[in-house]
């Protein structure tokens, strides 16, 4: 395998781990709703708690954390709407529309991140890509219960709904955009860290962290849980395999959380998975194979347009 196969797949395989990980949030979330949390409260406590623990994490290497003052609205920017809003807006499309709905939105986010890479990266817009994005599409709208939901009129999605859900995919991608963007202002520790602030600064303005951590002690390991596994870690991961993948690539992989997220709930939650699911199952993983292949295909044509992040020169505080 040559030395870009190699990074190619060191990359996949670190957003799959992100992916699984991610998967995880149903399962923390449920539980913590059970117990009467509210989702703002949940998605303050996330940005709170892995901002924590990536401070925690640098004090070994506080260099790490270290911008340039002029990247600070760069930073603000990444943290408030590809992370802050992204999670008031899925949020607030779960309150108004299926789980099952409102996640097929979200999972448009493949589709902006391709325009807008595009756009702002000169990343290439080619059949194989085309190709992965549709069976990917097709995957999650089958794997996430919104295909036999829609056609058998058992949910009925306003305009308002329908926006929601779609500005909470153009956010997600927005994120991984901006996270590509920040691999070349500092590495994944400071990118992790300065998103998380920014974040958890606006996140607490509407709720402050620590009356949920506080409320009651019994619910602090899966506050915590929520804050690192889902969260500090999932994120972590992600930011490090974007310093090897195309930022569509990783959005396109990162598109088989749906697929572990079944996975999960059939085994821990004793929910049942449909032939309807089980087809879009087949179609994310052949999805995320194109992707794969399409990222090694890239960068054997152009490796220096994947490259980039492991090219650069740090830069200079």
């Amino acid at each position: 395998m040559t030395a870009s196969g190699h990074s190619a797949l060191a990359g996949s395989l670190l957003v799959l781990g992100a992916a699984a990980l991610w998967a995880t949030f149903g399962l923390f979330a449920k539980a913590l709703y059970a117990r009467g949390y509210a989702p703002l409260e949940l998605a303050s406590v996330r940005a709170f708690v892995g901002l924590t623990g990536i401070a925690l994490f640098a004090l070994r290497q506080p260099r790490a954390l270290r911008i340039r003052t002029r990247d600070l609205p760069f930073f603000a920017f990444y943290g408030i709407i590809g992370f802050a809003l992204f999670e008031l807006l899925y949020f607030f499309a779960l309150e108004r529309m299926p789980v099952s709905v409102a996640a097929a939105l979200l999972y448009t986010a493949p589709a902006f991140v391709l325009v807008l890479s595009r756009m702002f990266l000169a990343e290439p817009i080619d059949r194989l890509g085309v190709a992965a994005l549709a069976l990917l599409l097709c995957g999650v709208v089958l794997v996430t219960g919104a295909a036999h939901a829609m056609a058998t009129g058992q949910v009925h999605v306003t305009p308002l709904a329908a926006l929601l859900g779609l500005a909470s995919g153009l956010t997600y991608g927005i994120y991984t955009l901006a996270s590509k963007l920040s691999l070349r202002r500092t590495g994944p520790t400071g990118a992790v860290f300065w998103s998380f602030l920014f974040a958890t600064a606006v996140l607490a303005i509407a709720a402050p962290p620590h009356d949920a951590l506080l409320r009651d002690a019994r619910s602090l390991p899966l506050l915590l849980g929520l804050g690192i596994v889902p969260t500090l870690l999932a994120y972590g991961l992600y930011l490090r395999g974007l310093t090897f993948l195309h930022a569509t690539t990783a959005a396109m992989i990162a598109s088989v959380e749906p697929v572990i997220a079944a996975v999960l709930g059939a085994l821990f939650l004793a929910e049942r998975v449909s032939a309807d699911q089980a087809l879009g199952v087949l179609a994310i993983v052949a999805g995320a194979a194109l992707a794969s292949r399409r990222e090694r295909r890239v960068e054997s044509e152009a490796p220096t347009i994947g490259s980039s992040s492991r090219a650069r020169k740090r830069p200079r505080p």
